[in-house]
């Protein structure tokens, strides 16, 4: 679910405003007091905007997105008006005490929500984000794990597509076979699961014994902004492995997503084990990138891991196939980026850079997880002002210590051979080819890593997973340094 207000700096406009936003809140089932704690943190932000954000007497736009992930509740604000100097606006209990209260409203914010950064755009303005995780009941408390080892099943299963009514059931799956370590959490909420279904946002496949017990569960999550699909949950329970349910599903899932249109399937197969990536490779998905330290640490019981940040292995499966293709891939990466297009069946052709007048202002996205510690910046178009967007935000990234910071450069415009290095210098490394990840066009994967990763507990299982591999941690090693002197003080 979405809202998005435009309103411009006037006070009589803000009671108006609230309002929508309670309704929205209340229409996702929030209990009073929680839609209460995010309205006043909202009424205080957003006042601040309208009174401040422009020179007195100056009339300029304000925008306020709402943005609901099943998981949490997303403000922003955002203004196009005069700077502000954040850190100036710390609340301290001492000033306090001698009549200086500035921060004190922030500080209320932060106490009432769960997350809460300033970002600083540069021309593109600045923007406040507040953050309100959902609650739901987790499958643990609805539910006493059975740790007796059940009979060995000898019938035929049956498969079906998931349902609503499978919601529990799969939770209670995920408790089974990985106790809390599965790295999707949301999987341990029902509710969730059910609100993804009647969203449309995912569809899969549920197994089942002849008595009606859920024994394995795999589904396909759509893409926000491309018609492509994640295999991104997949689980048998530990009874009932090493019975080929895991390949029924997977042939299965392909099927419905040939059916429903979508042009690939892509999955991000963990590297502390490779049993994932050797499962792709069987029905040809081929590594296409390699994300390190993208989720935070989880233990995997049974295989020899270091305690760091989980990389991926992002493995790509065509579903409309595309024999030639047109790219700009910068001179850095053009060699390795055509081997990843052979794997996929394609002939690429490098095209020659071209001198053309950009736009003013780049159009970039910046998607952020704060509990797992993530952000991505999407372009969507290059603009004059690209690098000092990219500058001027990562350092409101780097305060709120966000360790994984992505950025996705289209290769469909000739600039992008022209960010590289510039990217590389602020600590940047290479990532791999998202293919079809935005708006069904072609991606370049930089990433910055604000955390160190021992490549031998990195495990990838194909060719050319290894020399992506090789490729990103030779990067890493040279920008290391670099990267973690980003880490804030203290």
């Amino acid at each position: 679910m979405e809202l998005s207000i435009k309103l411009k700096n006037d006070l009589n406009t803000l009671n108006s405003v609230l309002a929508s936003v309670y309704q929205f809140l209340t229409d996702l089932g929030l209990d009073e007091k929680t839609v209460q704690k995010v309205i006043i943190s909202l009424d205080e932000i957003l006042s601040d905007t309208i009174k401040y954000a422009y020179p007195k007497g100056e009339e300029g736009d304000i925008i306020v997105d709402v943005k609901s992930d099943f998981s949490n509740v997303e403000i922003t604000v955002k203004d196009f008006g005069q700077p502000f100097d954040f850190s100036k606006y710390q609340y301290s209990k001492e000033k306090a005490l001698q009549g200086d209260f500035r921060g004190s409203g922030f500080k209320v914010v932060k106490e009432f929500m769960d997350d809460f950064i300033f970002i600083n755009k540069g021309r593109e303005g600045k923007e406040f984000r507040i953050v309100k995780k959902l609650p739901y009941v987790h499958i643990k408390d609805r539910y006493e794990r059975d740790t007796s080892k059940r009979e060995e099943y000898t019938g035929l299963y049956q498969i079906a597509p998931v349902r609503e009514e499978d919601a529990e059931d799969i939770s209670k799956l995920i408790y089974r076979a990985y106790g809390l370590t599965y790295i999707k959490d949301e999987l341990y909420y029902p509710e969730k699961i059910k609100e993804a279904l009647r969203a449309n946002k995912k569809f899969g496949v549920v197994v089942k014994t002849k008595d009606g017990e859920t024994v394995g569960y795999f589904a396909v999550l759509r893409s926000r902004d491309s018609n492509i699909g994640e295999v991104g949950e997949a689980v048998v329970d530990p009874d009932h492995r090493g019975k080929g349910i895991m390949t029924v599903m997977m042939k299965a899932l392909i099927d419905m997503s040939k059916y429903k249109g979508l042009l690939g399937l892509f999955g991000e197969a963990v590297t502390v084990h490779t049993i994932s990536q050797k499962v792709n490779a069987k029905f040809n998905f081929k590594s296409t990138a390699l994300l390190l330290g993208m989720f935070p640490y989880v233990e995997w019981k049974g295989f020899k891991q270091k305690k760091q940040r989980i990389s991926v292995m992002i493995d790509y499966l065509p579903l409309v196939q595309e024999k030639k293709l047109e790219r700009y891939l910068p001179k850095q990466y053009a060699a390795i980026l055509k081997d990843i297009y052979v794997e996929l069946g394609v002939d690429v052709v490098n095209k020659p850079f071209k001198s053309e007048e950009l736009p003013e202002k780049t159009k970039l996205d910046l998607l952020i997880d704060y509990e797992k510690g993530f952000a991505l910046f999407v372009v969507g178009h290059f603009g004059k002002d690209f690098l000092n967007q990219i500058e001027n935000q990562l350092s409101s990234l780097i305060e709120k210590d966000i360790k994984y910071i992505g950025i996705d450069l289209p290769l469909d415009e000739p600039y992008v051979k022209q960010v590289i290095q510039p990217l590389k210098e602020e600590g940047f490394i290479f990532g791999g080819l998202m293919p079809k990840f935005h708006q069904e066009r072609d991606f370049l994967r930089m990433q910055m890593v604000r955390e160190d990763i021992d490549p031998n507990y990195v495990f990838v299982y194909s060719d050319i997973g290894k020399k992506i591999k090789n490729k990103v941690f030779k990067e890493f090693k040279v920008a290391k340094d670099k990267l973690l002197s980003k880490c804030p003080a203290g």
